[in-house]
């Protein structure tokens, strides 16, 4: 079972942001359709909901549904622990009166004073321990959106002696599977995959997973033919929404197989998603009209992607972001929009040069240079 995160509006047509506990993305939409919910959003993926069977995921419920999303929401890892620490508020709040008041009666210097100053710094020291790996984790995946891969591999072997350490709640088929990322990225691919064949035969670990992320590893390798491969293997054993959507997103982004893409999106044409999942099925299908040269339909669905992307700031999400401006701007030039390409075009080429993506970059230049020619 998981907590998925979800708005809608009530009978009475308030807006409610809350969890509902299902087995499934549909099952949430049917138990909330029942309880008469209308306007429902599910915000979660099974990925990112909250695992009912998993001690450690549980420990995400202690964050109400609207103060999870808010946090969701920002991209900037300071204001994600400024707001972490103001819901500490019910702590730190009566320390600070206690200091005060014993300040003015006693002096700052007095005993009275400085026990809720210590106080104070036992409980800065506990947030520190407790808000590290989420730290070390952020900073691990915005530098593997640049592809700082020896940087991801020794926060990641930080993050393991952290979890050692202090027997911290940090799944380690994550731990495994971002070093085998990093050192795929780095070249060393047979090294990579030995590693992450450790994870191969656990378990607990929902069928297909272990391809899943396996495709990963061949994604930082630059090997895509063997990324889909994979991700067949994935679908084969969990024929998920997700997977599906990941192995036509390979098909028509790295293979230029754009009708099998689109044999794969209409299998699930009907299919309940969450805000999370949509965004990539607007960004494929987008991708798969504007190599149809359906350009107007394209530009509609990017433009929604984009603008559904802004309610996700995880770096994770960047890289769908600066993907998604690359192929509006293409859209917007294929419609004779091409000033409103540029800031499109701009935001998302550093990105390109860094993952060397060639063949889109001498996309955005034609396209570039054509709009220059037509003004």
């Amino acid at each position: 079972m998981y907590a998925f995160k979800f708005t809608a509006k009530d009978r009475q047509g308030h807006t409610v942001t809350d969890r509902v506990e299902a087995s499934s993305i549909e099952d949430a939409y049917d138990k909330l359709e029942k309880q008469g919910y209308r306007d429902i959003r599910v915000i979660d993926s099974k990925e990112t909901a909250v695992n009912l069977d998993n001690a450690d995921s549980r420990l995400q419920l202690r964050l109400s549904a609207d103060h999870a999303l808010q946090l969701q929401k920002q991209s900037s890892l300071a204001v994600k622990l400024t707001m972490l620490y103001a819901r500490n508020a019910g702590i730190w709040g009566p320390l600070l009166v206690w200091w005060v008041i014993a300040t003015a009666v006693s002096g700052s210097q007095s005993v009275a004073a400085l026990i809720p100053v210590m106080l104070f710094v036992v409980h800065l020291i506990w947030f520190i321990w407790a808000t590290t790996p989420m730290v070390l984790y952020d900073r691990a995946l915005e530098a593997g959106h640049w592809r700082r891969w020896a940087e991801v591999e020794r926060t990641m072997h930080f993050i393991a002696r952290w979890k050692s350490w202090f027997k911290t709640p940090f799944p380690e088929h994550e731990i495994i599977f971002r070093l085998a990322f990093a050192e795929a990225g780095q070249g060393r691919l047979e090294a990579a995959l030995a590693r992450a064949a450790v994870v191969k035969n656990d378990h607990t670990l929902t069928p297909g997973f272990y391809e899943g992320r396996l495709a990963t590893v061949y994604f930082a390798a630059g090997k895509f033919q063997e990324v889909a491969i994979t991700q067949q293997a994935a679908r084969k054993l969990n024929p998920s929404l997700a997977n599906t959507v990941d192995l036509a997103m390979t098909l028509v982004r790295r293979l230029d197989n754009t009708k099998g893409a689109a044999l794969l999106m209409a299998e699930i044409e009907d299919a309940k998603q969450s805000d999370l999942q949509r965004v990539i099925v607007l960004y494929c299908q987008g991708l798969i009209r504007l190599k149809n040269d359906e350009a107007k339909e394209a530009l509609d669905l990017l433009t929604r992607a984009l603008e559904l992307s802004k309610d996700f700031g995880s770096p994770s999400m960047k890289y769908f972001v600066v993907e998604i401006q690359a192929h509006l701007a293409l859209a917007l030039c294929a419609c004779q929009r091409h000033q409103e390409a540029v800031p499109h075009f701009s935001a998302s080429r550093p990105f390109l040069e860094i993952w060397k993506d060639t063949d889109l970059l001498r996309l955005c230049d034609l396209a570039q240079a054509s709009g220059q020619q037509n003004t």
